[in-house]
C-alpha cells in the first residue's frame, strides 16, 4: 500500500453540495493538515472518508491531528474553482518518512477528509523545519468547464 497521487475526496464534495448539505465552508479556517507516511493508500472515491491516525506521522514537534490551515479562501480563477490557504510549518521538528498530508474538516463529527496531497517522495527533519508550501495554483482546484 502506498500513496498513488493527490485528490479531492469526491463523496465529501457531493455531500456538501447535494441533499446532505454538509457543514463545509472552505472560506473558514476550520481545517487541519495531518501528515502521513507511505503506509496508507488514500481512496478518493470512498464514501464518508474521515480523519484517522493509521499511518499518521509521530515525532518531536508534531501533534497527532496536525496543524490548522489558516487564511483559507475559495475563489474563481479563470475556469477553475481554487481553494487556497497559508503555508503550514512544523518548526524544531524531528520527523521521518513524511510522504503526504490529508486536510480534514475539524469541526465536523466525524472529521470528514477534504483533500489528500501526495508529496511524491518522503521527507524527514532532524530538529529542523518541515514547510508545506502550497503551489501557486492553490491547495486544490477544480475545473469548472466540462
Amino acid at each position: 500500500m502506498a500513496w498513488g497521487g493527490s485528490g479531492w475526496y469526491a463523496d465529501m464534495l457531493v455531500d456538501a453540495l447535494g441533499t446532505s448539505q454538509l457543514g463545509i465552508n472552505l472560506d473558514l479556517d476550520t481545517y487541519k493538515l495531518a501528515l502521513y507516511d507511505n503506509s496508507i493508500s488514500p481512496d478518493f472515491t470512498v464514501a464518508d472518508a474521515t480523519y484517522a491516525t493509521t499511518g499518521e506521522i509521530a515525532g518531536t514537534g508534531y501533534t497527532a491531528g496536525g496543524k490548522a490551515v489558516t487564511g483559507t479562501t475559495l475563489t474563481v480563477a479563470g475556469a477553475f474553482m481554487v481553494w487556497d490557504g497559508d503555508n503550514v510549518e512544523w518548526t524544531s521538528s524531528t520527523l521521518t518518512g513524511v510522504r503526504g498530508g490529508q486536510i480534514y474538516a475539524d469541526p465536523l463529527s466525524p472529521k470528514r477528509l477534504v483533500i489528500g496531497i501526495d508529496w511524491g517522495s518522503a521527507y524527514s527533519t532532524a530538529d529542523g523545519s518541515l514547510l508545506v508550501a502550497w503551489a501557486s495554483q492553490g491547495i486544490g482546484r477544480i475545473s469548472c468547464i466540462p
